[in-house]
């Protein structure tokens, strides 16, 4: 059965299994949350390409997918909080004039659109690299590529942000 038939089963599986879905991860993230997340895993499905699980095993498949984006959004989340303290520590005990708010509001949202416009697997290693804080042996092995190559995306998704940052910022 070619994989493009059996892709149906896993929606029918996750229709039918998103409230258990929903409520594990609410346990784990937060209801809201844990809606996002478990909407998300539509998207992820259809991005599955090479074997899927059988029908017996879809559920499990699911599941296991729910919860690795749960620690995906989990390390996430402390890695932003730390991100924050580090920042707000940097800071002088005032806080910032609103013209300094509005600036490194828009210079994140100039950040996320250069991420946007990465490839896929730049991204891809670039979040896996800066935001999870995974080493380049963990995301090479994640991905099934050398050391080498997700440096080689580190440098690539690094200059491109900086390149799309300073052609924003003149």
């Amino acid at each position: 059965m070619s994989a493009i038939l059996r892709l149906p089963c896993l929606f029918q599986t996750l229709i039918a299994f998103q409230p258990r879905i929903r409520q594990v991860l609410a346990r784990r993230v937060g209801s809201a949350a844990a809606a996002d997340l478990s909407q998300d895993l539509f998207l992820r499905l259809q991005r599955i390409s090479g074997d899927l699980p059988s029908r017996s095993d879809a559920r499990r498949f699911i599941m296991r997918m729910a919860l690795n984006a749960a620690t995906d959004h989990l390390r996430l989340e402390r890695r932003r909080s730390e991100l924050l303290a580090v920042f707000a520590n940097g800071q002088e005990s005032s806080a910032p004039s609103p013209e300094e708010q509005a600036l490194v509001r828009e210079q994140i949202q100039n950040f996320e659109v250069a991420l946007a416009r990465l490839p896929p697997k730049v991204h891809a290693v670039l979040f896996m690299s800066r935001v999870e804080g995974r080493t380049h042996a963990e995301i090479a092995y994640a991905l099934g590529v050398s050391k080498s190559l997700v440096e080689k995306y580190v440098v690539r998704g690094l200059l491109a942000c900086r390149a799309a940052l300073q052609a924003r910022n003149g």
